[in-house]
C-alpha cells in the first residue's frame, strides 16, 4: 500500500493532534534499513537529531500471542511543530 498517501495522512492526522495537546516537537525512531521510511519522513519536515543512532527496545506480540522484547538499531528524528 506504499505510495498512496496514506502514511503522509497518517503522519499529518498525528501531528494535528500533538498540536492541539499543546506539543511543539515531534521525535520518531526509524530503523536504520528502512530508506523509504526516512525518506517520507523528512520529505515532511522531520530532521535527524545530530546525536547518532539508539537502540529502540519495545514488546511486540508473536504469532502464538506471547509478548516478546525486540530491538533494533534505529535513528532518531525531530520536527518543530
Amino acid at each position: 500500500m506504499q505510495r498512496r498517501g496514506i502514511g503522509t495522512a497518517l503522519i499529518g492526522a498525528g501531528e494535528d493532534t500533538a498540536r492541539r495537546l499543546g506539543d511543539e516537537q515531534l521525535a520518531l525512531g526509524v530503523g536504520l534499513a528502512n530508506i523509504d521510511a526516512r525518506r517520507l519522513y523528512e520529505r515532511l519536515g522531520y530532521v535527524d537529531w545530530g546525536h547518532g543512532p539508539v537502540v529502540g527496545t519495545w514488546r511486540a506480540v508473536g504469532d502464538d500471542g506471547t509478548a516478546v522484547a525486540v530491538s533494533q538499531l534505529i535513528n532518531m528524528l525531530v520536527k518543530r511543530l
